[in-house]
């Protein structure tokens, strides 16, 4: 069977003499990516603080490839200078950046020392910054070059400073793209996905239980159908390689995935879901007379019941997101977020108000301007947020292969689109209302 690597289709020779630095190449996803950057011709310095990296070197010279350890402390300015130093006069200028050293305590913030905080900082997010301010020089003068930095964009309880530090390297990779981005340099922040290492086996056993899991669960997780659990090295280093060969330039100071990469380059599968058919909505233009006081009363009535049904579709989400594990709840809230155009907090507020104004209304002590307002408002975003539904089996999909569930997802979506369509519809039907009032 064909390899991660061998099913990219890139020619054996496609980085052949290209300079490849990887930090935190002694042993887990750094090893990886040093052996697949290698396999296609590159000379691999591998940058270590361990001894780790000199049995990696020798690991990828028995395998045909040329490697290179220098020991490295990234977070020392003067380790850093030397490997630099070094790379440039033994090899020649850095083609591509590989910032994958990593330091990752376990602790509650209660918990965490300084000092290990301290540490994170200096190895992940200073580490990043130094590699960075040493190699890109060489880079800007040949107006060209490749960063990938590696980012971890999934909120854990007990890995605070973890986190913290890799969402810093998010903020500093994609203000560094603004930079050097006219200058034909490419920085991109890589998450490369939940990946067996060496480095999540050692905090596995402390942070199963903090996500409500058994090790057994943990090491078993997936959040891609195209695996039974965590991606093998092999799959993100393939990413890796991928990435910086083909899809540097297109995501140039984005933050990108391992999955979305593999996908794209037909390693696995974008997973399927049921296709969302929406329930059948009554039009309220059917059942409400033409005209006068009749008509005004039942579209009130009618856009009462779809905004309550609106508010209950939001609490639902909300709930549903609590069910979720502790690390998966924040990728959901910033997936609605981004897609809606609103947080789930700021949708409910709006629902909320839009509720008040037409039920004011039906008591005939609403103020129409405000009530014109207020469905203005939300309606203008009601496209966005049946965006967000209608990619929820997809999301699911990537997720779990239940079909039931699935098929579950897709009728439970099917119906919340069919409803905010309708509520859209009344209320334009207001909006034009109270339009021609005001003439």
């Amino acid at each position: 069977m064909a390899t991660s690597l061998e099913r990219l289709n890139l020619p054996a020779g496609t980085l052949k003499d290209q300079v490849v630095v990887v930090t935190g190449g002694g042993r887990g996803i750094g090893l990886a990516i040093g052996r697949a950057f290698a396999t296609l011709g590159s000379k691999v310095v591998i940058a270590e603080l361990a001894d780790s990296g000199e049995t990696a070197e020798s690991e990828v010279r028995r395998g045909g490839g040329q490697a290179y350890f220098v020991r490295t402390d990234v977070s020392d300015p003067a380790s850093v200078a030397e490997l630099a130093r070094w790379t440039g006069q033994v090899l020649g200028p850095v083609d591509v950046l590989i910032n994958n050293a990593i330091y990752i305590p376990l602790a509650s913030v209660t918990d965490l020392s300084i000092e290990d905080w301290d540490r994170t900082m200096a190895v992940n997010l200073r580490g990043t910054f130094l590699t960075c301010k040493a190699f890109l020089p060489q880079m800007i003068a040949r107006k060209r070059g490749t960063i990938i930095n590696m980012v971890s964009t999934d909120a854990m309880p007990g890995l605070s400073a973890y986190i913290a530090s890799k969402q810093g390297i998010v903020g500093f990779s994609q203000t560094l793209a603004g930079e050097v981005g006219s200058q034909g340099v490419r920085v991109v922040p890589f998450g490369p996905g939940m990946v067996d290492t060496p480095g999540i086996r050692s905090v596995a056993e402390g942070l199963a239980p903090r996500l409500g899991l058994t090790l057994d669960q943990f090491i078993g997780l997936s959040l891609h159908p195209a695996y039974d659990g965590l991606m093998p090295a092999e799959d993100a280093a393939a990413a890796t390689v991928y990435l910086a060969a083909r899809l540097a330039d297109e995501y140039h100071g984005q933050v990108v995935n391992g999955y979305e990469i593999l996908e794209r380059a037909g390693v696995i599968q974008k997973p399927s879901a049921p296709e969302v058919e929406p329930a059948p909505a009554a039009s309220p233009a059917e059942s409400a007379p033409e005209a006068g006081q009749a008509q005004a009363r039942d579209l009130l009535k009618a856009s009462l019941k779809g905004a309550q049904q609106l508010k209950a579709m939001l609490e639902q989400t909300e709930a549903e997101f609590g069910k979720l594990p502790i690390f998966a709840r924040p990728m959901a809230r910033n997936g609605f977020k981004s897609k809606s155009g609103l947080s789930l907090a700021d949708w409910n507020r709006q629902a909320g108000a839009l509720l008040d104004q037409l039920e004011q209304g039906a008591a005939s002590q609403g103020d129409p301007g405000r009530l014109k307002a207020a469905s203005v408002q939300v309606n203008s975003g009601l496209p966005r947020l049946v965006d967000y539904y209608r990619g929820v089996p997809g999301e699911t999909a990537r997720f779990t292969r239940d079909r039931s569930l699935l098929e579950e997802v897709a009728r439970l979506t099917g119906e919340r689109i069919a409803q905010i369509e309708a509520l859209a519809e009344i209320l334009m039907k207001i909006g034009s209302a109270n339009d021609a009032k005001g003439s």
